[in-house]
């Protein structure tokens, strides 16, 4: 296992470096924690590995975080993170939104996941794929980029290593990316194509026995636990749900069980609606929630991030000139 890595190859950033005091600068060391089992958690320096048991004292933490150590490898604390799915993983930067251009194509699981992005405080790119095999990719890009007008969206084949060179803005050495999607969506499919050995002959490097963490041959990281992978999203949609405890109360008095709230006689909801009692935005966003195929015409309120926006944008149109030319 290579055991040699500077903090910079662990996803080490400003935001961190600005939290550490003198102390920490001339006597301390700084690790990543890189696995966890129950209260074990194997951590990953510029000094090699090391394992420590969590204790009453210690902060709950995950995959990802950032702490504090002094030369023997005791706990000192923990590093505010930049972004946290609690108990999951902590400090990615930036998550790809996994979705398949098939019958599994669903607008409203897209945009819950784009909230669930959000509340981590964690970028967001939605990558659609299966483009290959899909007649009518375009347009449902374009009803996935009216969710957010600053939101990139990629379509892709993922197990076609030309068609990923649309991410490589994305996998900048030292950022840590995750994946979340639906199982047929193509997240195995699409790390393992980002996992070959490039031309120049460098490959992935685990972190760690366990895998966790890895990085990949552009020198990005790879958070991938077992957490990530079969994260679910009822607590989130329970959350949801409730926001909307007036409207599913009153969508009881509707003439008919089987009302969709879209024009039928005897709807209590649009009822409401023309009353002035319901927000029709909030009605709108509720059958979106509802919904299996989702509302081309929602628009997401989203944590703004025009900077990374822009800056990966920027990198984007850069490639594409250059490869016109």
């Amino acid at each position: 296992m290579d055991s040699t890595f500077t903090l910079l190859d662990l996803g080490w950033q400003a935001y961190f470096q600005q939290q550490l005091s003198l102390d920490d600068l001339e006597s301390n060391r700084i690790a990543r924690i890189c696995s966890q089992k129950g209260g074990n958690y194997e951590l990953v320096s510029e000094f090699g590995f090391f394992n420590i048991e969590s204790d009453s004292d210690m902060p709950s933490m995950s995959v990802g975080d950032w702490v504090i150590t002094d030369t023997e490898q005791n706990f000192l604390r923990l590093l505010e993170p930049s972004s946290v799915f609690e108990n999951i993983a902590s400090n990615i930067d930036t998550v790809f939104l996994m979705c398949a251009l098939n019958q599994d194509f669903n607008l409203a699981l897209i945009k819950r996941y784009l909230e669930l992005t959000h509340e981590a405080q964690a970028d967001a790119v939605v990558i659609l794929t299966k483009a290959d095999t899909c007649n009518d990719a375009a347009e449902k890009r374009a009803q996935v980029e009216k969710l957010d007008p600053l939101l990139i969206v990629e379509t892709v084949n993922a197990l076609d290593a030309d068609s990923l060179g649309c991410l490589a803005p994305l996998l900048k050495k030292g950022k840590t990316i995750a994946l979340l999607g639906a199982v047929g969506s193509g997240k195995s499919a699409l790390i393992n194509t980002l996992m070959q050995t490039t031309a120049e002959g460098k490959a992935q490097r685990n972190i760690g026995d366990s895998g966790a963490l890895k990085i990949m041959p552009s020198g990005a990281i790879l958070l991938d636990t077992q957490g990530m992978r079969e994260l679910q999203l009822a607590e989130f949609d329970s959350r949801a749900i409730a926001n909307f405890a007036d409207i599913i109360a009153l969508e009881k008095e509707c003439r008919f069980s089987d009302c969709r709230h879209q024009g039928e006689p005897g709807c209590a909801i649009k009822a409401a609606v023309k009353a002035g009692r319901l927000d029709e935005q909030r009605v709108a966003d509720f059958m979106l929630l509802r919904s299996e195929d989702g509302d081309d015409d929602q628009v997401t309120k989203s944590k703004p991030q025009e900077k990374f926006y822009r800056s990966a944008q920027s990198d984007i149109r850069a490639r594409k000139h250059s490869s016109a030319e």
